[in-house]
């Protein structure tokens, strides 16, 4: 006899999952009914499990970051009114109409509805909800704080996502100055200079030396563009696979984090990131050593990995935080100093959220010096180049009458 995976819902409407045996789907629907319940889906078991699960990871793949901080927040003010945590995602799950974060609410509320804890239901999906999200949720369930805690989820997560978008608009600028300038560049040496070449053929004019240059270099480019996209194009993979592996992103990290104007935005972001994170987790009731394994991953940098791991096995060791703390170059003596204090002081989660701010306030601070300088930068640095070939197409028409008589 077959078997049929169902949804259903009973008489108070509450939704029901399961597997039952019937000959048919419609002797299967008979068998519910006569449980009392309403089927909504029935299918074969195999068949319903393959479908919900690739539509599941889809959606998954679609989910916003936006997205899973406004069903923190409204979670979080559903709880703090008093509806029960089924309800309140049931609720969200309707309200979305289908969207990629309302399917996956659906697959939770059916989790809890059989028993699952939140935190196990959420972990399941690793690229919807971080790993804090889950070890929060979780230190809420054996304290009876979750409507708190998902606020305070949903606020980390939201400062999280601000800080991205400052990193973002602070790079996009002169990436976009970059470009312009090459696609400017790219025009002149490919179409303006082979027009001005023309001007040229057949004579024996003696043409500047940067005229020259550049005539010589439109030829190559003209000529043998196609290997130089596909040098390019292989430049641009290895870059990409290179960076894939340790070492290479050892070599990206420490340039990011050397270069003079972009490296104390990315220090002061890694920094806000970790103390701020840390300080949550300790605040919520997460053990230490579970909270530096979090910590590990909030980050992309191999330098400030390997100090959390070094903290870590420090800390094991039974050395304390502040001894770790202040050998690190990576963070500022007067930060550590703070750290080393709260530490003394029993303080430390108040301690870590205070060195996220004022690493909050620098990270703003060299965003917006880092914007005022680049500015400037790729200005003088575009505007050089472009100089450079405007002149060296304009030399030869100073002398203009000498060359066409030739």
């Amino acid at each position: 006899m077959p078997e049929f995976s169902y949804k259903a819902r009973d008489e108070r409407g509450q939704a029901r999952t399961g597997v039952i045996d019937a000959e048919s789907q419609t002797a299967a629907a008979a068998q519910l009914r006569a449980q009392g319940l309403t089927a909504t889906r029935i299918a074969i078991a195999t068949r319903l499990v393959d479908e919900d699960q690739v539509l599941t990871a889809q959606a998954a793949s679609r989910v916003r970051r936006e997205d899973v901080v406004a069903f923190a927040n409204q979670l979080a003010v559903m709880l703090q009114t008093g509806v029960p945590l089924a309800e309140a995602i049931s609720a969200y799950t309707r309200q979305s109409r289908g969207g990629p974060l309302g399917r996956i609410a659906g697959v939770l509320s059916d989790r809890i509805e059989s028993g699952v804890a939140f935190s196990a239901a959420i972990a399941e999906y690793p690229r919807v909800f971080p790993s804090l999200m889950v070890s929060l949720i979780k230190a809420s369930e054996a304290s009876g704080s979750m409507g708190s805690m998902l606020e305070r989820v949903a606020g980390y997560l939201g400062d999280e996502m601000r800080t991205r978008r400052q990193i973002k608009g602070a790079l996009i600028y002169p990436i976009i100055m970059l470009v312009m300038g090459l696609g400017v560049t790219s025009f002149l040496v490919a179409w303006v200079l082979p027009r001005f070449a023309r001007i040229y053929e057949g004579r024996d004019a003696a043409l500047p030396r940067p005229t020259q240059f550049l005539l010589s270099l439109s030829d190559v480019v003209t000529s043998s563009w196609p290997l130089i996209l596909l040098g390019l194009a292989l430049l641009v993979a290895l870059a990409i696979a290179a960076k894939a592996t340790a070492a290479g992103r050892r070599i990206v990290d420490a340039a990011l984090l050397g270069a003079p104007v972009i490296g104390p935005i990315f220090q002061n972001f890694y920094l806000t990131r970790v103390a701020r994170t840390l300080a949550t987790l300790l605040a919520s009731g997460v053990q230490l050593k579970e909270a530096l394994r979090i910590v590990r991953g909030v980050t992309a940098s191999p330098q400030w990995e390997d100090f959390m791991k070094r903290l870590d096995q420090s800390i094991e060791s039974g050395r304390s935080i502040s001894e770790a703390v202040l050998d690190c170059p990576l963070i500022p003596p007067a930060f550590a100093q703070m750290i080393a204090a709260g530490e003394r002081t029993g303080n430390l989660a108040e301690a870590l959220e205070r060195v996220a701010d004022v690493a909050e306030e620098q990270f703003e601070d060299s965003v917006s010096t880092g914007t005022q300088l680049i500015e400037p930068v790729m200005i003088v640095v575009m505007g050089g180049v472009i100089g450079a070939v405007a002149i060296a197409l304009l030399l030869p028409i100073f002398t203009m009458g000498k060359t066409m008589s030739g």
